[in-house]
């Protein structure tokens, strides 16, 4: 409806003459023709044929214009004016049915011209805007505008004011507009519903859009333009303080604004329909924001002087802008001059921009933001390990944890540093599971229809910086960095001893992204190095460069840390005493001489979690001569270990059984420790305990692998016992928390043992008791006995018992119930600590168990040369253990042999043992003592007159009298000696004579693959 309403006094002067001329109220009745609305009455256009509702000399001009809420109106100034033309109109909501706010709809603006950037923007004539009660702003509108323009008043009353300073020669002007009052309640774009009213803040006396915002995080706080949702005056500044005082104990809070919707975030510009098929959304900030924009400048405090945290002129939305701490102050200024926005047809989308807030909080103690102002500084401080060593979850900022950029936005020219301080011995690793950076602010597209309202040329926008940059020097595209992030080892750039990690401009460093996989049920491949970075010191700095600042180049990242204790107990232990063991790490080869606590590796990178799948540990607690007292505290295996301690039936000690496998289960076969391992027992983590008098050679005390045989006390007979660790298998989420042991250790005093029981070849017979008495032999309990040969030489010993079955022992069954006591023989090989034999100890005339090192069954090894050797250059050797539990005796001889030549040929031995088919050592033939099974070493020529000889030979000087007397009661000895021989010896020999095979209960065969028999 289009037409002119009059003052109130007017409507019912019209009214009268209406009802005169038989129309109705607020009708006009035209000369001789129909009746019009009133409101057409002098509205610049002729609605009777006659012209008689534009009378001569009616204006709109000057007037003050009413109506009924509800009910749009019209008016327009018709032709073009003659310079200077002054023309105020005023609009009032009466309240009530007559509405509480006013409506503009700006139909056909052309007034003067625009000039943008000019001193005085529009020189010929403007239209200004000013409400009642209000100040007065003195901004301008000019130029031509196509399309609707809204605009809605704040107030009760608004007047518009038309002026026109000269007219120019084809310049064309047109001025029309409709108007509406409207309810407050109806107003819910601005004020919001009923039962959920927006917070517009509280305005400052004496400004016109000044307000303070204080708890928003109990209210729908929203910055609005001023006169939202229409159009907003020109030369308006606005401040808008956002306050949190209300902060719960223990938190910090954050102001956040933001606005994703690009119809509520229009600032002086327009939207056509081209732009709404655009695949990216534009931000215009910083360079773009030039003098005759509007703009939004948000400060990080309460202030200006505060630093800027973006200044943005438009765009489609406004990303997050967050404030460090509970305060920010959000400016707005218009420019003084402008064209009225032009939207496209045919929707009009609302004018103005509204902003919401947010409030954001975080942990008082959490590194999301920055403690001070203007300095971007973060510390990470290590607790101490053992606070955590049994900590089964993920730590926090004590021992690792993560890391994100800081929450809220950093101005521009920012430096952001965090430094990792560990505690002495710590190693400090870091890995990104993300990295993002990029730019919002893109250059000024063509294809997407946006029209500007500014008809000349602008400065072009910053171009883009590129990704991808540099690693480890060099700058990007343009010259600079938009994001620079450095990583050193050491206390950062300029430090002392600092080391360049890694410098990356415009592109990201080193990912892990699988690590943000994981959660309860998927443990991922682990983020091991490569994938991040490890220092080498008790400190890693890290520092981040934006130049542009993260509001229009966001930066986001996930930094996982962990200050790694890499601590190791006592000494390295050379590879040269560790007999030879694929230690892995090689550091983790371990010699401890201070008697007190000690614990495992908690080196994270050397378990499943750090990327190694194996681990293998050697600890060797040494003593000056003394005996070790070793009580393990604590033992952990694994989550869910698959493997039971139990005593073994036949040695008598803590022994190891892991469950069966599962199917397509690593094989032993395929374990890695350089392909030397094939016990099933290492498919499980597990400890074995071994007693190690000699470095290089052991025998096995106690094997632990389950998590509730702790604690054990192990005591040695000798200087020194050993721990091994080994997990041949680490899972993926497995790591010092899991698999770990923690004991104790003490001396003792002790005799010489080690030295007493090394026992030198050729050989010699040993009988030992228990309870010990005057025999220093047995006085050394389990010390191991070490019998070595020389050379290529293997070593042959006989064990007076019978020999008990281990295959019974390995299935968790007991031993063969013949054997009497509970007293053992164990024979170890000495260069695998392989439990050989396992002998039941028995009087010195029974059976005997034969037993020979691993090589003299290997054919054609001879007494050649040196390389027949075992153990590639390490001579032959067992270790035989005494593993006295009740009174009782045991009796073993020994010694070293070797085959003249192949086969069981001995007749090229100067001293042949023809039972076994070797050749023995010359110091033991003819001793008085039977060293070769049967007795041949003490046959033949050995009769009583050699055995005379040799002792004469010796003390030459004796007389007559006492040597006629030495050869008669040697004489007696020797007859009582062969006789007993050969009484013994009288089965075999009779066997031999016969012709009949060798069995087990006879000689060795040379051909046997066995190394052992019994006798």
């Amino acid at each position: 409806m289009r037409g002119a309403a009059l003052t109130l006094a007017a409507l019912v002067a019209l009214g009268a003459r209406g009802a005169a001329g038989g129309c109705g109220v607020a009708e006009f009745a035209c000369r001789g023709g129909p009746c019009v609305r009133a409101d057409a009455y002098c509205d610049g256009e002729a609605q009777c044929a006659d012209g008689s509702d534009e009378p001569a000399g009616c204006s709109v001009c000057n007037r003050t214009y009413y109506g009924r809420a509800g009910v749009a109106y019209s008016v327009a100034l018709r032709g073009a004016p003659r310079a200077p033309f002054l023309c105020h109109l005023t609009f009032t909501a009466g309240g009530g049915a007559h509405g509480d706010l006013v409506q503009l709809a700006f139909d056909e603006f052309r007034v003067g011209r625009y000039e943008a950037g000019a001193l005085d923007g529009c020189p010929d004539g403007y239209m200004q805007l000013s409400e009642l009660g209000r100040p007065f702003t003195g901004g301008s509108w000019c130029g031509a505008a196509d399309g609707a323009a809204l605009y809605y008043s704040e107030t009760a009353t608004v007047t518009v004011s038309v002026k026109l300073f000269r007219a120019r020669l084809g310049e064309p002007f047109g001025f029309r507009l409709r108007y509406k009052f409207l309810a407050q309640r109806d107003a819910i774009v601005r004020f919001g519903a009923v039962g959920a009213p927006l917070e517009r803040g509280a305005v400052a006396p004496g400004t016109y859009c000044t307000r303070t915002y204080e708890e928003c995080h109990r209210k729908r706080c929203r910055l609005q333009s001023p006169n939202y949702p229409g159009m907003y005056p020109r030369n308006v500044t606005c401040y808008w303080s956002l306050r949190q005082k209300d902060i719960p104990t223990c938190k910090h809070a954050m102001l956040s604004v933001r606005q994703d919707h690009s119809h509520k975030m229009q600032i002086k510009r327009s939207i056509s329909m081209a732009s709404l098929n655009k695949t990216g959304r534009a931000v215009r900030a910083w360079r773009e924001c030039t003098g005759e924009r509007d703009r939004l400048i948000f400060y990080d405090g309460a202030s200006t002087d505060d630093p800027v945290l973006i200044e943005y002129c438009g765009g489609d939305w406004l990303p997050r802008v967050t404030s460090r701490g509970p305060e920010m102050l959000v400016a707005f200024h218009s420019s003084p001059f402008s064209a009225p926005p032009r939207p496209a047809a045919p929707a009009a989308p609302l004018r103005g921009f509204e902003l919401d807030v947010d409030v954001v909080f975080a942990d008082s103690d959490s590194l999301d933001y920055a403690r001070e102002a203007r300095r971007c500084e973060f510390h990470v401080k290590a607790s101490s390990s053992e606070e955590e060593t049994n900590a089964t979850s993920a730590g926090g900022r004590g021992r690792r944890g993560r890391l994100h950029a800081p929450t809220h936005t950093l101005p521009p020219n920012t430096t952001c540093t965090w430094t990792f301080h560990g505690r002495p011995g710590d190693l400090v690793w870091i890995y990104f599971s993300s990295f993002t950076q990029y730019s919002l602010v893109e250059p000024k597209r063509v294809e997407n229809g946006e029209r500007d309202e500014e008809p000349t040329a602008t400065l072009s926008p910053r171009p883009l910086l590129q990704a991808g940059g540099m690693r480890g020097g060099g700058a990007g595209l343009g010259g600079g960095c938009a994001v620079e992030l450095r990583i050193w080892d050491g206390g950062g750039e300029g430090e002392t001893g600092a080391r360049p990690l890694g410098r990356y401009c415009d592109a990201a460093p080193a990912l892990c992204a699988r690590a943000a996989l994981a959660n309860a049920t998927r443990s991922p491949r682990p983020c091991a190095p490569p994938d991040g970075y490890v220092s080498t010191a008790p400190l890693l700095t890290m520092a981040a460069t934006s130049a542009p600042g993260t509001a229009t180049h966001p930066l986001t990242f996930s930094l996982h840390y962990e200050f790694v204790d890499a601590r190791l107990e006592g000494a390295t232990l050379p590879l040269a005493e560790s007999g030879g063991l694929s230690v892995e790490p090689p550091e983790c080869s371990r010699r401890l001489t201070v008697p007190g606590l000690f614990a495992s590796p908690r080196n994270a990178l050397w378990f499943g979690r750090g990327g190694a799948r194996r681990l293998r540990c050697l600890y060797r607690l040494e003593t000056e001569g003394d005996r070790v007292e070793l009580r393990l505290l604590a033992a952990a295996f694994g989550r869910s270990p698959r493997c039971t301690t139990r005593v073994d039936s036949v040695t008598g000690r803590l022994v190891c059984a892991p469950d069966p496998p599962e199917p397509g289960e690593l094989r032993p076969s395929e374990a890695p420790f350089d392909g030397e391992e094939d016990d099933d027992l290492f498919r499980v983590p597990h400890l074995r305990i071994y007693e190690s008098p000699w470095a290089g050679y052991r025998v096995p005390v106690a094997c632990v692998c389950d998590n509730s045989t702790a604690p054990v006390t192990v005591s040695s007979g000798g200087p020194a016992l050993e721990l091994e660790l080994v997990a041949g298998n680490l899972l993926a989420a497995e790591d010092q928390r899991h698999v770990h042991f923690r004991g104790e250790w003490a001396r003792t005093a002790a005799p010489a043992c080690a030295a007493r029981r090394r026992l030198p070849p050729p050989g010699r017979t040993i009988h030992l008791d228990y309870p010990y008495n005057v025999n220093k032999m047995s006085e050394c309990g389990e010390t191991p006995f070490l019998l070595t040969a020389r050379g290529n030489r293997s070593v042959f010993l006989r064990v007076w018992g019978e020999e008990l079955s281990l295959a019974g022992a390995e299935a968790g069954a007991g031993a063969e119930g013949h054997c009497v006591t509970n007293n053992r023989v164990l024979v170890y090989d000495a260069h695998s600590a392989r439990l050989v034999k396992a002998v039941c100890p028995g009087e010195q005339v029974g059976r005997t168990v034969h037993v020979f090192t691993p090589e003299w069954w290997a054919r054609g090894a001879s007494a050649g040369g040196a390389g027949g050797a075992a153990g590639g250059g390490r001579g032959a050797a067992l270790l035989v253990v005494w593993a006295a539990r009740e009174p009782g005796a045991a009796t073993f001889t020994w010694m070293e042999v070797w085959r003249a030549g192949p086969g069981v040929n001995t007749s090229a031995c100067a001293h042949p043992c023809e039972a076994l088919g070797a050749c023995m050592p010359g110091a033991l033939w003819c001793d008085g003592r039977v060293d070769c099974p049967g007795g041949g070493d003490e046959r033949g020529a050995c009769g009583a007159g050699a055995r005379l000889l040799a002792v004469l030979a010796a003390p030459a000087a004796a007389g007559a009298a006492l040597a006629a007397g030495v050869v008669l009661t040697l004489g007696l000895l020797a007859v009582l000696a062969v006789r007993r021989a050969r009484a013994r010896d009288k089965r075999p020999l009779a066997a031999l004579a016969a012709g009949r095979r060798l069995t087990d209960e006879l000689l060795f065969d040379a051909s046997r693959t066995s190394s052992s028999a019994s006798s």
